[in-house]
């Protein structure tokens, strides 16, 4: 009888998922590009920062200006500051040429924090048709009064009690919302949605029920590791690369597993490296001992974190050679103790070249204002690669990796991701 009955009544066939198999570079990822806006950088950050109308906004489809709350008793969304007002009015001009569009994302990691006064306000707000219709009514008020043009719903993570979640009452009910905001919105306004970059966090979103109601998911290809891995039994204080290839294609299984089409998802792509303190600055490369997180960046001033421009700014001032780990279609940089695994055109170009393996129709980048204000020097050869054009020389892609990486479904703690 094996074969003809299912592994578990209700839970899907045995059958094997394989994932979707495309031309790798064919380009597939040029149909859409999102780039995320961090609107506290011109607020919060000790250099390097960037206004809406800094921004260099060339070869993106979509911006998505991060982020607006959402008040924990009307469940009406809200500014997340102050001076959102006036930057969210300077940040939907930028779609006033019609060549892209603004949208309001929602949520983000730090909402759902413990001891915040909205970690449980997602599961809080979808959990019933009153509220969600609360919700809807005033999303869609708000893009009318600033000009946005959809809304992305990053919601970090919709059944996880960690993160104020409620596990599968939260997988029914997101579906719900999403399905009763396109039945609101009609064609007027993008829906997107944000998926978990690992199986731990994205077995709770039930993405196909969804899939038929959003414009397209943005799947977080980064932040799958940090200095909090110390916390984590399985993995212990080594370093790991934050967007290692070999994870994200095991972490994409689930996505074909569950039927999602490709062609609706964009790949995510880190404008910034995430840092360690080595234990033993002779031990200097992945798998090495850590003692913690790398020492805070002179511009966006966290330990663990630099941007894509502080990395450049530091490779040029200390004279540091860059390492590409073919592997990992990954860089690494190295210096006293300290060690930074990050991406950069040339990793970019190799990753997009692999999503179009697999079909993905579009990238996000997190994020724009990681980039120097303006035009020139390295954002020109950023955008090349994102956005390459007939009379831009063909980017190396190296040869695909070997994809046999065990990934770790150990639940990570409480951390800070860059979004």
């Amino acid at each position: 009888m094996r074969g003809t009955l299912p592994c578990q009544a209700g839970y899907g066939s045995c059958a094997i998922s394989g994932s979707p198999s495309c031309p790798a570079g064919g380009g597939s990822t040029n149909g859409r590009t999102v780039g995320y806006y961090q609107s506290w950088n011109v607020r919060d950050r000790l250099c390097n920062k960037v206004s809406p109308n800094q921004l260099n906004t060339t070869g993106y489809t979509h911006l998505f200006y991060s982020f607006a709350s959402i008040d924990p008793v009307t469940f009406n969304i809200a500014p997340a500051h102050a001076d959102d007002d006036a930057m969210m009015r300077e940040f939907t001009a930028l779609s006033s040429s019609g060549q892209l569009q603004t949208w309001i994302a929602i949520g983000g990691f730090d909402f759902s924090d413990p001891g915040q006064p909205t970690h449980t306000t997602w599961s809080d707000l979808c959990s019933t048709k009153e509220r969600r219709a609360a919700f809807i009514s005033s999303v869609r008020a708000y893009m009318d009064k600033y000009g946005f043009q959809g809304v992305d719903l990053d919601w970090e993570y919709p059944g996880a009690p960690e993160r104020g979640g409620r596990k599968l009452a939260d997988t029914r009910n997101l579906a719900a919302l999403v399905r009763e905001m396109r039945a609101a919105y009609g064609t007027a306004y993008g829906i997107s949605l944000t998926l978990a970059p690992d199986y731990w966090y994205l077995r709770w979103f039930d993405a196909k029920a969804m899939e038929p109601y959003v414009d397209f998911f943005g799947f977080m290809a980064y932040d799958l590791h940090g200095s909090w891995d110390a916390d984590v039994k399985a993995l212990g204080k080594l370093v790991r690369g934050q967007a290692d290839i070999r994870e994200i294609a095991n972490n994409t299984v689930p996505l074909w597993f569950d039927g999602l089409n490709p062609a609706k998802i964009n790949f995510g792509l880190a404008m910034y490296g995430r840092g360690y303190t080595l234990a033993d600055p002779s031990c200097n490369s992945l798998l090495c001992p850590f003692a913690g997180p790398s020492k805070p960046a002179p511009c966006t001033g966290f330990s663990g974190v630099m941007s894509l421009q502080e990395i450049q700014q530091l490779i040029q001032k200390q004279g540091i050679i860059p390492t590409y780990l073919p592997d990992s279609m990954m860089k690494q940089i190295t210096w006293d103790d300290q060690w930074i695994g990050y991406d950069d055109y040339e990793t970019f170009a190799a990753k997009k070249a692999w999503a179009d393996s697999r079909c993905f129709r579009g990238t996000m980048v997190w994020s724009i204002d990681f980039q120097v204000v303006g035009s020139g020097g390295s954002v020109f050869i950023l955008q090349s690669c994102l956005f390459p054009t007939s009379s831009s020389p063909p980017p190396q892609i190296p040869s695909p990796p070997n994809l046999s990486h065990e990934s770790s479904l150990t639940p990570p703690p409480t951390a800070q991701p860059t979004k």
